[in-house]
């Protein structure tokens, strides 16, 4: 169509079209730019809102150590919703069609993010602290992202995206 796929376009076609799930029972997320807003806008604007309790969070094999993190984090923030804790289970897919090279430095890449994430999350309690680290301190979302630019990703990593 000449238009972009996002990441949650493709998952949910694949869900329709290629294994048969009702497309009322697909709800996408295409606004995220990585894992930890993807957790927090699934939280904040499905879940929260829908009553949903129970989740299943499906990635690869390589990202899913640090996506489990980030889940659990995001979902156990307070307050949590009234219709009681959530109930995370997640699934991993295999690292299939991955070069070994671009394996290794995602998995390096994975693991210090990881690391981070938990350094800079560690006294985090609420919904309300998360947005406020995002927007004003995440360098994928924050404004201050725009003083200069990033330095360039490992190219083995960037593979894996």
């Amino acid at each position: 169509s000449g238009f972009q796929v996002f990441e949650a376009e493709a998952g949910a076609r694949q869900l329709i079209r290629e294994l048969g799930v009702a497309p009322e029972d697909v709800f996408e997320e295409n606004w995220s730019l990585d894992t930890i807003a993807n957790a927090y806008i699934l939280r904040t604007v499905h879940t929260d809102a829908a009553g949903w309790r129970r989740l299943i969070v499906v990635n690869n094999e390589f990202h899913m150590p640090r996506t489990r993190l980030i889940f659990e984090k995001v979902f156990t923030l307070s307050p949590q919703p009234s219709f009681g804790p959530y109930e995370l289970e997640f699934v991993e897919v295999g690292n299939e069609g991955v070069e070994p090279e671009a394996l290794k430095a995602r998995t390096e890449r994975e693991a210090k993010s990881a690391e981070g994430f938990k350094t800079t999350t560690a006294e985090m309690t609420t919904i309300q602290q998360m947005h406020k680290f995002i927007f004003s301190d995440h360098m994928a979302y924050a404004s201050k992202r725009l003083v200069q630019d990033r330095p360039p990703m490992d190219p083995n990593a960037l593979q894996t995206y």
